[in-house]
């Protein structure tokens, strides 16, 4: 099966840290804030869980959330992190079997479209999408690389990073999918965004286009 890290779950955190240090982590923490308490969260692709540690931190109990990871050894690793007394369901699955019965107030997807092709990053967007209450936000932190203003070392460092990712985890991507337009046409607008690691790491919030949630 591809896009799996089955192979490389035990030390794929250690990894990204040697590269980028805390700059991954930073950029989805900074997007925890627009969680609300009481909300539904529903996490695509949360790798090994440390994720679940950091929601814990800012609110140790309250939240319902659906935690979606289709490698089985990632999952064990994420089912030991400390989570509060928030509500997990563990989904071990790839998103695309996933079938929502509930309408959640925030998505969370760090480093996780970027294993995609456009056509099927589109393709779980529209998916999820009904799932998310009009009004709510989609947290996304990836790698960012602008085609034609990208920086030379961000091109060989991706290109570097997606030749090692196919040939151990069967990754079917070979460039980053262009999110801002993907979101666009489904109905998205972009609420905020920020950088880490001199541009090549973004945070973004997409809204899904309704008044009904308004935050101050």
């Amino acid at each position: 099966m591809g896009n799996n890290y089955d192979k490389v779950a035990n030390y794929y955190d250690r990894i990204h840290h040697l590269f980028y240090g805390q700059s991954e982590i930073n950029a989805q923490v900074e997007l925890l804030g627009y969680i609300r308490p009481g909300d539904r969260l529903l996490i695509l692709g949360g790798g090994t869980g440390w994720i679940l540690e950091k929601i814990a931190a800012i609110f140790p109990a309250g939240l319902r959330i659906t935690y979606i990871e289709s490698s089985a050894r990632m999952m064990e690793l994420t089912k030991t992190r400390n989570r509060g007394l928030n509500k997990v369901e563990f989904v071990n699955s790839v998103v695309e079997a996933w079938k929502g019965e509930m309408e959640y107030d925030c998505v969370l997807t760090g480093l996780f479209f970027d294993n995609f092709k456009d056509a099927h990053a589109a393709a779980i967007v529209r998916q999820v999408t009904p799932c998310l209450k009009n009004g709510g936000y989609w947290l996304e932190s990836d790698f960012y690389y602008p085609r034609r203003r990208g920086k030379l070392w961000q091109a060989i460092l991706l290109y570097s990073m997606y030749f090692s990712a196919r040939l151990i985890c069967g990754v079917e991507a070979k460039r980053l999918p262009d999110m801002d337009r993907i979101f666009s046409q489904e109905g998205y607008g972009v609420l905020y965004a920020t950088f880490h690691y001199q541009r090549f790491i973004r945070s973004v919030v997409y809204r899904k286009f309704s008044a009904d949630r308004i935050y101050s």
